[in-house]
């Protein structure tokens, strides 16, 4: 069975077609500049790869040319767009209503859309990519839907709760919600398939680092916090995303300058950060770069960012009572040595003890990078979100 994966950003969108149950991409695109004009897509199938220059006005004329490649030319995967069995999307914010994957129904988009004003960046795209495939597949192909926030549902009150009065909480859902969930969950799930472990009294911290960057604590196979709140501008300082900042500052901010709150929302979610940090760029990669020719504000910016990251394991390692594993994710988390190093080093007091010369050796691997004598086990795990989507389909649609 051929299942699409679609991931939808506000001007990006990622599909993957696999080939279930055996789990294998049989073809990958990455749609960039959606809406802007002069985008390009990448493309791959086998040992077909390709980038097109190709304008997209929205994601459905995306989606269709995607469908065109999966079908034509030297690349092509399948002959007929009825070969897909079904397609499945990510929605970031599903609110404590959505849980795991399910059929994307009218009530289920309704509730999604409802969600919009909590992630606005997210949820409005992602929810119109997929009127955009309902119109280019007809009624007759299931369409389902996964959510970054279902994995962090097992959250006790202790890590949801703000300290705000209850009515808050109550009459407009205002409380931590945890995202990367998908994420989250391949890596939680591929960590036990690789050691055996089955998390009966196991205590893990997963950090998902990347242009969004989170850090997760799962105790027994399950999350018990993360560094996200409300929406996706607490925690870790992101690439353009602030992350935890006094509310005091916010409101003194506004005085001063007079700018209104979304003014100063607009700032601390698009030029904060990484970028807001160095001055040059939200891109960390960028920014080793320029660290490694001198730039001072460069180096600030990574040590900050790693500062944050070893607060939050420290913190939940003490709140689950110690610590057995320790996992890097996501683009920066997999590609980067350098800001694994830096997150691990001063941590060797605590059991911390991360191999730099096999850590430098490891980018984009599956691997256990600890040394022998380290307490904690450090390893890279390469994500792959859409992969969750396509296999719980897979069993949505009564397949074991």
């Amino acid at each position: 069975m051929k299942i699409l994966a679609v991931n939808a950003g506000s001007t990006s969108v990622k599909l993957s077609l696999f080939d279930m149950p055996v789990g294998a991409a049989i073809a990958q695109c990455n749609c960039q500049r959606v809406g802007l004009g002069g985008g390009n897509i990448s493309y791959k199938a086998g040992a077909e790869k390709s980038v097109i220059e190709y304008d997209m006005p929205d994601h459905g004329a995306a989606l269709r040319k995607v469908i065109s490649l999966f079908c034509e030319g030297a690349g092509a995967v399948i002959s007929d767009i009825a070969q897909i069995g079904a397609v499945t999307h990510r929605i970031s914010m599903g609110g404590p209503d959505l849980r795991g994957t399910v059929f994307a129904s009218d009530s289920v988009l309704d509730t999604a859309e409802k969600y919009a004003a909590i992630a606005p960046l997210h949820n409005p795209p992602q929810v119109s990519a997929i009127r955009a495939c309902r119109k280019l597949f007809g009624e007759g192909v299931p369409m389902t839907v996964g959510f970054d926030t279902a994995f962090h549902a097992t959250m006790p009150p202790e890590s949801f709760r703000y300290p705000i009065p209850k009515e808050y909480l109550d009459n407009y859902q205002v409380r931590r919600y945890g995202f990367h969930g998908l994420s989250y969950q391949f890596v939680t799930e591929r960590f036990a398939a690789l050691t055996g472990c089955d998390f009966s009294d196991h205590r893990m911290v997963v950090c998902h680092l990347g242009g969004g960057a989170s850090v997760t604590a799962v105790k027994n196979g399950r999350s018990a916090a993360n560094s996200f709140g409300f929406g996706t501008g607490q925690g870790l300082p992101c690439a353009t995303r602030c992350g935890d900042i006094d509310t005091t500052a916010v409101g003194y901010i506004m005085e001063r300058t007079g700018m209104d709150f979304h003014q100063v929302l607009e700032i601390l979610h698009k030029k904060s950060g990484l970028l807001g940090l160095s001055g040059i760029s939200g891109d960390e990669k960028e920014l080793e770069e320029a660290a490694e020719k001198g730039d001072a504000d460069a180096m600030f910016a990574l040590s900050y960012f790693t500062r944050q990251i070893k607060k939050y394991i420290g913190a939940y390692a003490f709140d689950m009572g110690g610590l057995d594993a320790l996992v890097f994710t996501g683009g920066i988390g997999e590609n980067s040595e350098l800001i694994r190093e830096m997150s691990c080093d001063g941590l060797e007091s605590f059991g911390i003890k991360l191999d730099c010369e096999k850590n430098r050796s490891m980018n984009r691997k599956e691997a256990r990078v600890s040394t022998t004598g380290s307490v904690v086990d450090i390893w890279i795990i390469p994500t792959n979100e859409e992969l969750v989507l396509a296999q719980d389909t897979y069993k949505l649609l009564g397949n074991s």
